[in-house]
């Protein structure tokens, strides 16, 4: 359901940005909005179907050692 909510919000962006750039004839702006568009929609249903980690837990594995760290030494 959040997927098709995410791609539904995307289309309606897509409807209201893309006529703009087309009547202004900016077709690089139009080339970066699409393929940044289409990456974050793309990697947003990855993670949600599991085929990618949550960029969150990679932050976590990271962060979490030097949290214990800091912890224990204001302690």
């Amino acid at each position: 359901m959040s997927t098709l909510t995410v791609v539904l919000v995307s289309i309606i962006v897509c409807l209201y940005e893309l006529p703009r750039l087309i009547r202004t004839n900016q077709k690089k702006e139009m080339t970066v909005f699409v393929a940044m568009l289409v990456l974050s929609v793309g990697l947003y249903a990855a993670t949600q179907y599991g085929q990618i980690p949550n960029p969150v837990y990679v932050m976590e594995m990271i962060y979490k050692p030097m949290s214990d760290g800091i912890s224990q030494w204001l302690r």
